[in-house]
């Protein structure tokens, strides 16, 4: 190897070292950021050709800068619930413009937030479009997922097209259900005077809670004729009918007829009949101080609701909790999983792009496919960068820097003292 090589193997290794030390300052200086992926430099030969001549060719460095996007970061807990952490492999998708037209990017970072928006719906019909949010990543994305149905069932398209941004609606409302079934569990004194009564609630068919009047009327000691009674919203008696009219108990104070312990009442609305099965076999007939005593009523019905809380849980599910006690899924959030994650585009706000090296998108439902990873909710992934390594790196790096600048100083005293010998 010439001089001339030596002087250009000195220059490439100060500036392999100078692109090592840049990583590492990069590194360090993300420490502290969410779900940061260290950047890896490594170190090729590269061979260079002074002439044609193989004698004069001979062998610097070059750098290799990859990115440990697939090793997982600490996860420390937050308690906030839009903190998300991955625990496995795989990304949140997010795009850069809201309605799925822009850059689709995919990152690890689930510390999100709402953007307030206007909703083109109007849910709960007061001739105002909703108010709500987009949810987004902390580098600005949107982040998309699956859309439930009214039924909060999902189809899980493994398809970009398929997503939809994920919004709160605040506005967002829970239907009312008609109650079909009440279970009541009370006494009847076995020493009856006159009739006794309790009053179940239920819901009609237009969401409003009423009341239903059910009368024990003591025929003998163990037999009682029943009666029931109803009125409408506007306080006015409608038709009731019950079936069968009467009930008996046995001698030990247990219910004995009807024996599967069911009732069909029949409330003749004006909209229409209403038929509700009432489950009195909690009901018993023990002594008692001569009144009807009530241990639990529960009905299945219940009025609108209005939403006052939205959660995440382990497989990535956005749930709506709401004012009337019902629950139901709203999105989902697809975990996207690649077949060579480090070989992924590094973008701005610790975001990636897909490459045709890192492979084949694929969207996973975490229902399904529980083993690709799970959401920790009220946390978030950490930089997978090791402090202590990077120090140790640098210090290697300043070192190899030194000894290629001292080469170049060598070669070029060599060169002064070659020319010299012309003198």
């Amino acid at each position: 190897m010439t001089l001339k090589a030596t002087f250009n193997t000195a220059v490439q290794g100060m500036n392999a070292q100078s692109q090592h030390l840049s990583n590492i300052s990069t590194n360090i200086a993300n420490v502290n950021t969410n779900a940061y992926k260290v950047q890896r430099t490594s170190f090729q030969t590269l061979l260079n050709h002074v002439t044609p001549v193989s004698q004069n060719s001979f062998f610097t460095a070059q750098t290799v800068d990859t990115r440990e996007v697939d090793r997982q970061g600490i996860i420390t807990t937050t308690n906030r619930v839009l903190d998300l952490a991955i625990d496995g492999r795989g990304f949140f998708v997010t795009n850069t413009n809201s309605d799925g037209t822009g850059e689709w990017r995919y990152t690890r970072d689930g510390a999100l937030l709402g953007q307030s928006v206007e909703l083109t719906t109007d849910t709960d019909a007061n001739n105002q479009t909703d108010q709500g949010a987009l949810l987004v990543s902390g580098s600005g994305g949107y982040v998309f997922g699956w859309a439930a149905d009214e039924n909060g069932n999902f189809v899980t398209e493994n398809n970009l097209n398929a997503l939809v941004p994920i919004s709160i609606n605040s506005d967002s409302v829970f239907p009312s259900r008609a109650t079909t079934s009440i279970a009541l569990q009370a006494n009847v004194s076995a020493e009856p005077s006159g009739r006794q009564s309790v009053g179940l609630p239920f819901i009609d068919a237009n969401g409003v809670s009423r009341t239903l009047t059910l009368g024990f009327n003591a025929t003998t000691s163990a037999t009682w004729t029943l009666d029931a009674s109803s009125e409408d919203t506007n306080f006015q008696p409608v038709p009731v009918s019950i079936t069968p009219p009467t009930v008996e108990f046995s001698p030990t104070g247990r219910l004995a007829q009807p024996s599967n312990g069911q009732l069909a009442v029949t409330i003749n609305d004006a909209t229409g009949p209403q038929v509700v099965t009432v489950d009195i076999s909690g009901v018993t007939q023990f002594s008692d101080n001569g009144a009807l005593t009530v241990h639990n009523i529960t009905q299945d019905g219940y009025i609108e609701g209005r939403l006052i809380q939205t959660y995440f849980d382990s497989t990535g599910t956005l749930y709506g909790s709401y004012s009337n006690q019902g629950r139901r899924a709203l999105f989902k959030l697809p975990i996207a999983t690649f077949a060579a994650p480090n070989s992924l585009e590094a973008k701005s706000g610790n975001t990636f792009t897909r490459t045709p090296e890192a492979g084949e998108l694929k969207l996973n439902n975490l229902n399904s496919n529980p083993n690709v990873a799970e959401v920790i909710v009220g946390s978030l992934e950490t930089s997978n960068v090791d402090l202590a390594d990077q120090f140790t790196k640098m210090i290697v790096t300043q070192r190899a820097y030194s000894s290629s600048a001292t080469v170049l100083r060598t070669a070029d005293e060599m060169t002064q003292q070659a020319r010299d010998l012309k003198r």
